[in-house]
């Protein structure tokens, strides 16, 4: 199974705010998005799963939260841990997880792929993208796009593979 996070973060690492992306909508960032995860499970934590902007997949996905009473809509099923999630997605060959900051630091250690969007400004933040060690990845690729009409600031898509 890969283990593939996806994540859209600002100059200064920003992911959230308040429960909502810092930034104006990236309508290209939500198309490349929806294209990326076609077909796969997506792992999040509660917070990810609270947010207004909340993303899914059709084929299921998993909430990590310690709330055993906690509800959710259908097609999403509670998990204790990233750990449960992960062996409820064996024999998948490649699951998402889509955060949030908390979620992502428990899985950079042993992340495949990393799908990273970089928006070029500095937005005010609560929540953040932890650093990880680049040098255990390799930069596949790295697709630039300015400001338009449409998307209010510059921003990149960039794919890290990790080295084996």
């Amino acid at each position: 199974m890969r283990i593939s996070l996806i994540v859209a973060m600002s100059k200064n690492r920003g992911i959230g705010l308040k429960g909502r992306l810092p930034w104006p909508h990236l309508p290209n960032d939500w198309a490349n998005f929806f294209k990326i995860t076609e077909g796969c499970r997506m792992i999040m934590g509660r917070k990810s799963y609270d947010t207004p902007d909340r993303l899914s997949s059709k084929v299921g996905n998993f909430v990590i939260t310690r709330q055993a009473d906690f509800s959710m809509d259908e097609g999403f099923f509670r998990v204790g841990s990233l750990i449960e999630a992960l062996d409820l997605c064996k024999g998948n060959e490649e699951i998402f997880v889509i955060g949030g900051e908390e979620i992502f630091r428990q899985v950079l250690p042993i992340a495949d792929c990393i799908h990273l969007t970089i928006v070029h400004g500095v937005f005010e933040a609560d929540t953040f993208f932890p650093e990880f060690d680049e040098t255990d990845f390799q930069l596949k690729s790295r697709q630039e796009f300015p400001a338009d009409s449409l998307h209010e600031y510059a921003y990149d898509f960039l794919v890290y593979e990790r080295k084996r």
